[in-house]
């Protein structure tokens, strides 16, 4: 094996200009309980155009911050060295995680890539490297929020902020699986398609209409009783007019509170839930990476029994990346983009 590898860096923050191709180091494992997975392919994350546009996100427990960055916070591939105190996997398994692609640790914009066997589990059995590899971050923080957060019942009224987009179009499907009533904003007619085969009830083109007229008219009263905002920033505000008295607003982006602070909360009685999964990983807690690996685990089982779907946006080699973030920053991303690195 060689001990060099191919990879995708960055050496400074910056617009997708920055992203290099470069000929690096192979890395090696760091101890008796790490794998080396031959990465095949991974997801395209806004999580990774947000660190590469602002370089300021550390894994403070890894290597030198002086090394080019590799972005990539999740990955599919084979597992070919393992640490002799491994048990859970081997070698030759095909796996999924969530790891690294912040500075200090690397992540799957590479050919390979180590990680803790603690950390990695079997991916779907009835998906390729491509389909699989679009899949662990989006399922994995809507499962948080869908499962861990909302208190989800059948038959309620819930609103999906971006039901085309990563988010939005897997916990479209965790919800149908609910029996939830779901309603969905859209911008177009492409995505509107997407959303209506994947189970919404209704859609909004808040590009053309009222969401708050729509809501009321699909449910006879204000808001919904829970609203998932994937799409934050100004929308987390606007959360707040469409979430029903005592209803729930989950949000998994960072945004700024209404300018009038938390009062219309208050007044309406909201609960309000936020959802970040790279915490675990940023501060080490070892508890919450193993919750986050069975949740993989049981997203994997949804999958091979066809409850589960990932809708590619597009295929890229490594000089295709910049190009997709900025498209993914853009929101003109229908589902999920996918770097391909070797082979399906």
């Amino acid at each position: 094996m060689s001990e060099k590898m191919q990879a995708l860096v960055v050496t400074k923050p910056g617009g997708p200009e920055v992203l290099q191709v470069r000929e690096v180091d192979r890395p090696r494992l760091r101890d008796e309980l790490d794998v080396l997975v031959q990465v095949k392919a991974a997801g395209i994350n806004p999580a990774d155009w947000q660190n590469r546009k602002n370089g300021a996100v550390y894994d403070s427990g890894g290597s030198s911050q002086q090394e080019p960055t590799i972005l990539g916070i999740d990955g599919v591939g084979v597992v070919v060295e393992a640490g002799r105190d491994v048990v859970n996997v081997r070698v030759g398994d095909e796996v999924w995680y969530v790891d690294g692609g912040y500075a200090g640790n690397p992540g799957s914009y590479a050919e390979y890539k180590v990680v803790r066997a603690d950390y990695v589990t079997a991916k779907p059995k009835n998906l390729d490297f491509v389909e699989a590899a679009a899949l662990p971050v989006v399922a994995l923080t809507a499962w948080e929020a869908v499962f861990e957060k909302a208190k989800v019942s059948r038959g309620d009224h819930v609103l999906v902020h971006g039901g085309a987009g990563g988010l939005g179009h897997i916990a479209i499907q965790y919800l149908t699986s609910l029996g939830a009533r779901i309603a969905t904003t859209v911008s177009n007619e492409a995505k509107a398609a997407l959303v209506r085969e994947l189970g919404a009830d209704l859609v909004i083109n808040y590009r053309e209409e009222s969401v708050e007229e729509a809501l009321l008219a699909w449910r006879g009263e204000p808001g919904a009783k829970i609203v998932f905002d994937f799409v934050g920033h100004g929308n987390f505000a606007a959360g707040f007019d469409h979430t029903a008295p005592y209803g729930r607003l989950i949000n998994t982006v960072v945004s700024d509170w209404p300018a009038e602070g938390n009062a219309q909360a208050e007044w309406k009685n909201l609960d309000i839930s936020f959802v970040n999964i790279g915490l675990p990983q940023i501060s080490r807690h070892h508890a919450h990476r193993l919750r986050q690996t069975a949740a993989l685990s049981q997203i994997a089982e949804l999958v091979d029994r066809g409850s589960v779907r990932a809708h590619i946006d597009r295929v890229v080699s490594f000089t295709g990346v910049g190009e997709a973030q900025r498209a993914l920053e853009a929101g003109e991303t229908l589902g999920r983009p996918v770097l391909l690195i070797s082979g399906k």
